[in-house]
């Protein structure tokens, strides 16, 4: 019998190997769930999301970290959608919270109150939604001249909109 290691002949040596144990939160990767899935539970994330199935819960960014979510054309979410960047092309059912960016393609179609930093919808998009961008603004508190406090304020616009086909 022979065994084949980095192109030697002979047993494979013992070699002692170290796995850390990584907390999920600390990975930015690329996640895919595929048109052929169907999960009923809540979904966390950090990198970048990618749904081209169905997810009946929430769908979120861990605490603390960033992502980008991407639902494909076909693809449905039903629940609350917490996350820092946003591309639909499909169809969300819920509560939505982008802290930057949601841009909506020509078969988006998204129920629920939204609240986001900047959006784009392209024509076909159906938005029936309560919609609000959010604002950043500090307030500065002086109690003396070497102690400032800021604290930032959401403040918000109320934009409503339903497109039709």
């Amino acid at each position: 019998m022979l065994w084949f290691l980095g192109g030697k002949k002979g047993p494979a040596k013992s070699e002692s190997v170290s796995l850390e144990v990584v907390d999920p939160r600390d990975i930015d990767g690329h996640c895919l769930i595929t048109g052929n899935l169907q999960i009923r539970g809540d979904v966390y994330f950090s990198g970048q999301l990618r749904v081209d199935g169905r997810i009946d819960g929430k769908v979120s960014v861990f605490e603390g970290g960033k992502g980008q979510l991407i639902v494909s054309k076909g693809a449905v979410i039903n629940g609350p959608v917490y996350a820092n960047t946003v591309l639909v092309d499909g169809t969300i059912n819920g509560p939505m919270d982008v802290e930057e960016k949601l841009e909506c393609r020509p078969n988006a179609v998204i129920r629920g109150r939204v609240i986001y930093g900047s959006m784009h919808i392209t024509d076909g998009a159906k938005i029936e939604a309560q919609c609000q961008q959010r604002t950043t603004i500090t307030q500065t508190t002086t109690s003396s001249e070497d102690n400032t406090i800021s604290t930032p304020l959401l403040a918000t616009r109320d934009v409503t909109s339903k497109l039709s086909e």
